[in-house]
């Protein structure tokens, strides 16, 4: 956390810097990667919600899609635009500072896919690394997600989110119904200690 850091996940290289959430720490990176790498994403026009260095969105651009990447944090911007560069996906990828989706940036734009690895633990981030984590007392950060996706899906389009058991997961879908979405699990993956869900919503 106090310097720079190079991955290499794939064929794909990463420049971390402190504060960023490192996709090789953190095997949530890991599931939701592998997850990407076996969808058709072809002509799918994507945003990368919390997209911290980039991962999901340079996987996803190179399974053919054109993706917008948003984090809150200034840090994780650059880190994206930096490994964007490094990647060579420039014209496939566009990263925007934002809290959730309050940037003009994304005003009247509509997305096929939103992907976001949601802070599940309850709390008040102290810094920006933590935002990754923490998303409020009652987990607000999730309810304002939640609430304000439905503006921004296509016709057809739905929320891939991936999320632990370290969550309450019933929870979780007490708020996805009492937003207007129907829900499914697409993919479970257990972990040490920790079970990882990819979900799928959309609107009723």
């Amino acid at each position: 956390m106090k310097q720079v850091v190079f991955e290499n996940i794939g064929r794909f290289s990463f420049t971390v810097r402190p504060t960023v959430f490192n996709p090789k720490d953190f095997v949530s990176s890991e599931v939701f990667i592998s997850f990407i790498k076996n969808m058709e994403l072809g002509g799918c026009n994507i945003l990368d919600m919390g997209s911290g260095s980039g991962v999901v969105s340079i996987f996803a651009a190179s399974k053919g899609a054109v993706c917008t990447a948003v984090d809150i944090n200034p840090v994780a911007v650059k880190c994206i635009n930096e490994n964007i560069i490094q990647n060579h996906f420039t014209k496939k990828i566009t990263a925007v500072e934002s809290d959730l989706f309050e940037s003009k940036l994304l005003q009247n734009k509509l997305f096929d896919i939103i992907f976001f690895n949601p802070p599940y633990y309850k709390g008040n981030p102290q810094n920006n690394f933590e935002r990754a984590f923490k998303g409020g007392p009652r987990l607000e950060v999730i309810d304002r997600f939640l609430d304000d996706a439905k503006k921004f899906l296509a016709p057809s389009g739905w929320l891939c989110m991936l999320v632990s058991s370290d969550m309450d997961i019933n929870d979780l879908y007490r708020r996805l119904k009492e937003t207007g979405y129907t829900y499914r699990i697409l993919q479970t993956n257990k972990k040490f200690f920790e079970t990882f869900y990819i979900i799928e919503a959309v609107i009723r």
